[in-house]
C-alpha cells in the first residue's frame, strides 16, 4: 500500500504573523500538519505566529517549512489548488472548495503530493503564481461582502477537507486508475524543454508579448493534469521534430 501524503498548506508571501499563527491553528484542528511559507514578510521563526497558534507551531508533528519562491514549494507536488477571490484573465477550471477538496482527494489516495495555495493580504496571489496551479477555488461568500482574512481562508478550506475525507471514507471511495500524474518539477522540465525549442525557432514575437505567451503555454500543460507517461510522449514529439528537422537541414 502506498504513502498517503496529506495536503500541504502554502502561504505566499504572508505579512501578518498573527495570520500564519491561526493559519497552524486551522490545519491542525483538521488534521493537516505541512505549512509551506514563501517569503513571509517578518522572516521565520515569528513571535506573534506563536503566541496565535495555540500551541499547533509547538507540535512535534507540525512541519513548517521557508521557501524562496512558490516553484521550490510546489516541484514534488501533483495537484495544486488556488485559492482567489478575484476575477482573473487566465484560462483555469474555476471550482468550489467541494469540487476541489474531492479532486484532492483522489490525488490522497493515489499517494500522490497536493496543495493549497493562499496569497498574502495585501495583494492575493499573481498571474505567475495562479498558472503553476491546477484549479482555482472561490470560497463561496455573501457577494456583497466577500472579503475574507487569510487563516480564515485557510480554515474554510481545510474544514471541507475533513468534511469530503470522511464522506468518501464513509462512501468507500476507491480511484482505480493507477498511472501517476507528474509533479511540477516534471512539468517544469518539460515546459523549460519546449521553452527553448521555440526560443530557437523565433517563436516569441514581438518580445513584449513573450510574458504572455509563457504564461499561456503554462497554463496548457498545467490545467490538463498530464501522468508522467502522457510527458514523456510529449518529450518523444519534441525529440522527433527536433530529429527531422535537423535531418532537412543536412
Amino acid at each position: 500500500m502506498s504513502k498517503k501524503f496529506l495536503p500541504k498548506i502554502i502561504l505566499v508571501e504572508p505579512q501578518i504573523g498573527e495570520n500564519i499563527g491561526s493559519s497552524a491553528r486551522a490545519m491542525l484542528n483538521f488534521g493537516l500538519n505541512e505549512l509551506n511559507l514563501v517569503k513571509p514578510r517578518d522572516g521565520w521563526p515569528n513571535r506573534k505566529a506563536s503566541a496565535t497558534s495555540a500551541g499547533a507551531l509547538e507540535e512535534l508533528n507540525f512541519k513548517v517549512e521557508v521557501f524562496n519562491n512558490l516553484e521550490e514549494s510546489i516541484k514534488d507536488t501533483s495537484y495544486i489548488i488556488a485559492t482567489t477571490a478575484r476575477k482573473r484573465d487566465i484560462n483555469k477550471p474555476v471550482l468550489d472548495a467541494s469540487e476541489a477538496i474531492k479532486n484532492i482527494y483522489k490525488f490522497y489516495e493515489k499517494g500522490l503530493k497536493t496543495a493549497i495555495i493562499f496569497g498574502g493580504e495585501k495583494s492575493g496571489l499573481n498571474n505567475s503564481d495562479l498558472v503553476k496551479t491546477d484549479v482555482i477555488v472561490n470560497i463561496d461568500t455573501n457577494s456583497e461582502f466577500s472579503s475574507i482574512n487569510l487563516s480564515m481562508s485557510v480554515f474554510a478550506m481545510c474544514y471541507q477537507w475533513n468534511i469530503e475525507k470522511n464522506i468518501l471514507i464513509t462512501d468507500g471511495f476507491n480511484n482505480l486508475k493507477k498511472e501517476n500524474n507528474a509533479n511540477k518539477e516534471e512539468l517544469k522540465f518539460f515546459i523549460d524543454r519546449l521553452v527553448n525549442v521555440l526560443d530557437s525557432n523565433n517563436f516569441f514575437y514581438p518580445d513584449s508579448k513573450r510574458k504572455s505567451m509563457l504564461h499561456n503555454i503554462e497554463a496548457i500543460f498545467t490545467r490538463n493534469n498530464l501522468t508522467s507517461q502522457e510527458l514523456r510522449i510529449l518529450h518523444g514529439i519534441i525529440s522527433n521534430l527536433i530529429n527531422a528537422e535537423l535531418k532537412d537541414r543536412s
